[in-house]
């Protein structure tokens, strides 16, 4: 109920400042360093599955826009995202060998991001919105995976970024509030994963 609250006051405080301030459109591109940790380790009589902690390194493309008043700004977003998690396959028979492969995955991303304004620095806070597109891995061999994901997801995003003239550099800290996915299924069972994303974001901007 709190996170309700704080993420609506954020729009309707944005909403206001909107009425009196000029917008700037462009384009914005950059790199996702996303963490998708599990804590468990899935098993069946037949195979074992983990998801690394590593961070993988994916990206982002799209749109941009930036709402200045006096001392507050305004960045709604709408992006292209493309991530994924390292994950071994390992298998009950000893002669054969584990399988690693990613999971990977696409969202249609959209950040409202508000904040302060000092000079060219900016400061902070806002919801992220993100509709599952589509996902896939690159495993090799025959067996029935899936991985169950979520449509739509919601989290929180906090950073810092700097407006040199038309070009905008962004650093940010995305966390979930709710999970990527509810499990993976492996023939016929499925197995729970508690898999709530974590990411670092660097984008770079050009504004019109």
């Amino acid at each position: 109920m709190k996170r309700s609250v704080i993420v609506l006051a954020i729009i309707m405080l944005a909403g206001g400042n909107l009425l009196l301030a000029q917008p700037r459109f462009g384009l914005k591109a950059g790199l996702n360093f996303a963490s998708l940790s599990s804590t468990e380790t899935g098993e069946t009589p037949s195979y074992t599955i983990d998801a690394f902690s590593d961070s993988y390194t994916g990206f982002h493309v799209g749109v941009t826009s930036m709402f200045i008043f006096r001392g507050f700004f305004f960045q709604p977003e709408l992006l292209y995202t493309q991530n994924g998690r390292d994950m071994r396959l390992g298998f009950s028979a000893e002669e054969t060998d584990d399988e690693y492969f990613v999971h990977k995955y696409s969202h249609l991303v959209l950040p409202l991001h508000a904040g302060a304004k000092f000079g060219p620095l900016r400061i902070g806070v806002g919801p992220v919105f993100s509709y599952l597109i589509n996902n896939w891995n690159d495993l090799d061999v025959e067996v029935e995976f899936e991985q169950d994901l979520n449509k739509l997801t919601m989290g929180y995003q906090l950073g810092v970024g700097l407006k040199l003239g038309k070009l905008i550099l962004d650093f940010r800290y995305e966390g979930n509030f709710t999970q990527l996915g509810e499990g993976v299924t492996i023939g016929d069972q499925t197995i729970g994963f508690d898999t709530r994303p974590q990411q670092f974001i660097l984008g770079l901007g050009l504004l019109f």
